[in-house]
Parts: C-alpha cells; structure tokens; sequence
C-alpha cells in the first residue's frame, strides 16, 4: 500500500488530525456483517475519500448526526462529469454523476464513522443541478441519488431530499451533493 494511506488521523473529531478525513490518510476498518465483496467495496471507497477542495472538513459528526460536504463527482483531482444538464450533459449521464455523488457521501461517512452499518438513517440529502436554461428536471436527476442510497443501504437510505437547480457548480460539475445521515458510535 502506498504511503500516504499509511498517515494517521490526528482531526479534533478523534484527536488525530485532519489527515484522516481526507484522501490521503489510512482507511478506516469496516465493522460489518456484510458479505466479503461489499466489505472490500467499502474498504477501497474508505480509503479513497476525496481531499476537500478548500478550507473544510469532509464531514462533521456532532451529537449522532453526521454532515457531509458537498461532493462533486470525482476521483480524487479529477472531475468524472462536467457540463450542465441540459445542454451537454443528459439525464442519464447526471443520475450516474448523482449514484456517484451518493456513493462519496456514503464513503465519508464511513470513513468518519467507521463503516456503512454506523448509518443508522439517511435523513437528508441536497443536490445541486447545473442546470442549462429551461431544464425543470432536477428531481430525475437527484433519483440517481436517492436510488443509490436505497440500493445500498435499504430502508436505512430512505430520506428526505431538496434539488435545486444553479446556474454553475465548482469545476463545471454538472451536481454536488451534501448530505445528513443519523450514525451510531
């Protein structure tokens, strides 16, 4: 393994730091019932939590709740969609950017918390749509989303949700998602 997946956490959250909530830091262990597949699954999306493209953490978890930063569809430094939707980017393409952003947010939570079974409830998701001019189809796009979570997670993924169509998204994203979920420590 690399060593940049050998650093320690050393963030306030568990006295570690920051370098555990970000891409370069060691995965976390997963502590699930799941079957070997997703528990590899789970692992390399553990350890593959995209580094903040700014001055802020991934995710915060206070009080049982955890809030997840917006996630664009990346891999790491590299945007996976760009466009908007509507215009060179169809709603196919955006409901798989969408499932994609699901999946980030699912993986910093697991980072932060542990594992995929901490998620005790999804309790809100807030998608973004870049949105060419004329285009009303936000909540199509955001079922990518939502779809993902139910597949994942079952009834534990079932939440409320917000999409908003915007004029523009960091880096050309054609969606960001941000997330809140109930986790159990």
């Amino acid at each position: 393994m690399e060593d940049r997946y050998r650093a320690r956490c050393r963030c306030a959250m568990c006295g570690k730091g920051l370098a555990g909530l970000i891409r370069d830091s060691a995965p976390a262990m997963v502590r699930s019932s799941a079957t070997p597949d997703v528990r590899i699954r789970q692992f390399i999306e553990m350890s593959s939590v995209n580094k903040p493209g700014g001055n802020y953490v991934p995710v915060i978890i206070h009080d049982g709740i955890a809030y997840v930063s917006g996630q664009l569809p990346r891999r790491g430094e590299d945007l996976l969609y760009a466009g908007k939707v509507g215009a060179n980017v169809d709603i196919a393409a955006a409901q798989e950017a969408a499932a994609l952003c699901a999946d980030l947010c699912i993986a910093a939570i697991n980072h932060a918390a542990g594992g995929e079974d901490r998620i005790v409830q999804v309790l809100q998701l807030v998608g973004y749509i870049a949105s060419a001019p004329g285009f009303t189809q936000q909540s199509q796009v955001m079922n990518g989303a939502s779809d993902r979570l139910i597949e994942r997670l079952g009834d534990r993924g079932r939440h409320t949700r917000t999409s908003v169509g915007v004029a523009e998204l960091p880096r050309g994203a054609p969606v960001e998602l941000s997330m809140i979920a109930a986790v159990r420590s």
